[in-house]
């Protein structure tokens, strides 16, 4: 019976829904329309970037489809595509070569698969999500083997490296208006490299997609962005960084993923997110999104084992009243 409900084809209306779903959960959004404004956005930077998209979602719902159940918490939550969608882009933005890049592409969206189900077993112990790990792991698996791009490319390249040496405005003095317009498309430029585009453009095609899907989550992921942009300009990131939007995804994804533990835990992610951030462009690493996943698990393992000795220290009490009611009463009776 398991191997019936295994094989079972999804409804032909249901297969865009879970596709666009599944790409709506590069920004942790289970919802279609995220999903299509994700694809527009990713579209109107690059055609190329976009075809990678399809391909590594595709070919990560594909392989979830055939291995996975289909009664799990990754299948009815649409969690297999984001991943080989997110080991795809990194394919096609890290290498020239479009044959090539085209079959490793693919080959990371199945590994990038299969390696998400295997960490969503072990991670369900600990009550954590996968997020991007998977992508990430594969990406730094093969980074090492081949031509990556460092000049002349999409800017996403350089995106990965924020904190280096350098100021944020080094030309001539602007007025206000000016200086905060340009900030602000930068905090909304922060949301595009987590699909490794760039620009105003982009991030603000994606931040109408969460605007309409969950402004709450569309609210944090600016704050976070914004966190991270005066934290990299305070430590010197340079200008290229800032206009690409590089300085702002890692701590837009680590607000999203925290703000519904409480407003605390999601600023200590964020700060989180920006010191790893900062750790590894010192140390020369392409981070990708790590510094939001190990941000994000650390404070909702922190935030888990709180309300766990919150619990047990309640029990705790509770128990030790109902004894000292227990001897209350039973000394009563005596008197009696």
């Amino acid at each position: 019976m398991q191997n019936e409900q295994n094989m079972a084809l999804p409804s032909p209306g249901a297969s865009p829904l879970l596709f666009a779903r599944s790409i709506g959960q590069i920004f942790l959004q289970r919802n279609a329309g995220m999903g299509v404004a994700i694809l527009i956005a990713v579209f109107s930077v690059s055609p190329r970037l976009g075809c990678a998209l399809l391909i590594g979602a595709s070919t990560g719902n594909l392989v979830g489809h055939i291995f996975a159940d289909l009664n799990s918490t990754a299948s009815r939550s649409d969690l297999h595509g984001f991943n080989g969608a997110l080991a795809a882009l990194a394919a096609f933005t890290f290498i020239d070569n479009d044959s090539f890049s085209g079959a490793v592409a693919i080959l990371a969206a199945i590994a990038a698969s299969a390696l998400s189900a295997a960490m969503t077993r072990a991670l369900h112990v600990h009550n954590l999500p996968t997020y991007s790990g998977p992508a990430i792991i594969v990406t730094w698996a093969w980074l090492p083997f081949v031509p990556i791009i460092h000049s002349g490319g999409p800017a996403e390249t350089d995106a990965w490296n924020v904190g280096a040496a350098g100021a944020f405005f080094n030309g001539p003095h602007v007025d206000a208006p000016a200086l905060f317009i340009s900030f602000t498309s930068h905090v909304v430029a922060g949301l595009a490299p987590i699909v490794f585009a760039t620009g105003l453009l982009a991030g603000s095609i994606i931040l109408v997609g969460l605007v309409l899907t969950r402004p709450a989550a569309a609210f944090w992921a600016l704050i976070g962005s914004t966190l991270g942009l005066c934290l990299s300009a305070i430590a010197g990131a340079p200008e290229y960084a800032m206009v690409s939007g590089a300085c702002g995804l890692n701590s837009a994804l680590a607000a999203m993923a925290t703000y519904r533990l409480g407003t605390g835990p999601a600023v200590a992610a964020m700060g989180l997110t920006c010191a790893f951030a900062w750790v590894g462009s010192m140390i020369g690493i392409p981070l990708l999104t790590a510094p939001f996943v190990i941000a994000s698990w650390t404070v909702q393992v922190f935030v888990e084992r709180r309300q766990l000795a919150l619990l047990r220290k309640t029990l705790i009490h509770h128990e030790s009243v109902s004894l000292a009611l227990d001897a209350s009463n039973d000394k009563a009776q005596e008197m009696r």
